[in-house]
């Protein structure tokens, strides 16, 4: 017999409801103490209430940071779990430091005076505010996006669509989400619709070719050691890009590349060598914002890096590899970067803005040509 049914992800949905109930019990508790003052052990009550309450924001929030790297988030729900995220933390810290507080106050008998019963109960009551908006948050992932449920969409249905001839031509979403798959029209629509603002060209050669088994690529092939910086669409806030990608011929590092700037500011995830990490460049100056993390990987990757609310994630089929934390960023372009030589094997591109639930996809009047003039 196990802890955890076979159909549950992880254990943070058996822990979550502990802390919630303890530490609202102790709120009215607290309240009662101060309006039946003969009855004593209402003020006992409610200080070992917060202090349970206090440890289980504690389980809750390391049983939630794990269930973040086991389960798959659908694209909108990215903005709403870094919030949860945040809010989980500071409800943590909150009530671990306040029944602290509670326990130096009952026990340098403060709480006898009413003004600091008062104010202390005034504080808890503050604190279950902050209760409330986590668990709303963690409400919306559960049953506004399914996340940990067996009815959760593997796949982001916004951008990225079964039916190749949608991808003939580059898309777009209204909210700035572009999507792009390979198709005969890749090589002319790489030179001419993406902009290079890093490396030449004319340095790297462009073919669309099926593999093997008849999946439609753009071969990137580099006979020398040359660096790019290759971004389309607009300028996004918190975003997701996602690229299928093989590199099995590949000897260098390959960049999704986020809130591009100008060449030499952006952030990035990077694999190399079996290696992922996520880092970012400022001013031409390269800073890692995680360790490298091992990946023993070949073949066709899904590579993915999602950055919303000033928390970073990279995805590596579906698995979550690394998450760093910084500030919000400013607004930038998206796309990808390659530093060395090979062979570069491109499926699908796209990129989402998290910043809206729903993507209406159309096309972008100036590419909608390309698969009739097709040689």
């Amino acid at each position: 017999m196990t802890l955890i049914p076979d159909w549950m992800p992880n254990i943070h949905p058996l822990i979550v409801h502990f802390p919630i109930a303890l530490l609202i019990v102790a709120v009215f508790a607290d309240l009662l103490g101060l309006i039946l003052r003969r009855y004593p052990w209402l003020k006992t009550a409610a200080l070992w209430l917060y202090v349970l309450g206090a440890v289980g924001t504690i389980a809750a929030y390391l049983t939630g940071k794990e269930a973040a790297e086991m389960v798959h988030f659908p694209a909108p729900a990215y903005a709403v779990v870094s919030t949860h995220a945040d809010l989980a933390l500071n409800t943590m810290l909150f009530f671990s430091i306040y029944a602290l507080a509670r326990i130096l106050s009952a026990w340098k008998k403060w709480d006898r005076f009413n003004s600091v019963a008062i104010g202390l109960l005034l504080v808890a009551a503050g604190g279950a505010g902050l209760i409330q908006q986590t668990a709303e948050r963690g409400g919306e992932l559960v049953f506004r996006y399914g996340v940990g449920t067996l009815n959760q969409p593997k796949g982001d249905a916004n951008i990225r669509e079964t039916d190749e001839s949608l991808f003939s031509d580059m898309i777009i979403g209204e909210n700035g989400s572009w999507g792009w798959k390979a198709s005969p029209a890749a090589v002319r629509v790489f030179s001419q619709k993406f902009k290079w603002l890093q490396g030449n060209r004319d340095a790297f050669d462009l073919n669309f070719v099926k593999t093997a088994n008849g999946i439609s690529t753009l071969k990137i092939v580099s006979e020398r050691q040359n660096s790019a910086l290759i971004v389309f669409g607009p300028a996004l806030t918190n975003m997701q890009i996602k690229a299928i990608v093989n590199l099995d011929r590949f000897k260098g590092r390959f960049l999704l590349a986020h809130h591009i700037n100008n060449p030499t500011t952006y952030n990035f995830l990077a694999v190399e060598s079996g290696k992922v990490r996520l880092g970012q460049i400022q001013n031409g100056v390269v800073r890692f914002l995680t360790d490298d993390r091992s990946f023993p990987f070949s073949g066709w990757l899904n590579i993915k890096v999602v950055s919303s609310n000033g928390h970073y994630r990279g995805y590596v089929n579906d698995k979550l590899i690394v998450h760093g934390h910084g500030s919000v960023l400013k607004a930038g372009q998206n796309g990808l970067a390659l530093a060395g030589q090979g062979q570069v094997l491109i499926k699908e591109i796209d990129v989402q803005s998290l910043d809206t639930d729903k993507v209406p996809m159309v096309h972008m009047q100036n590419m909608t040509n390309d698969a009739s003039n097709r040689k």
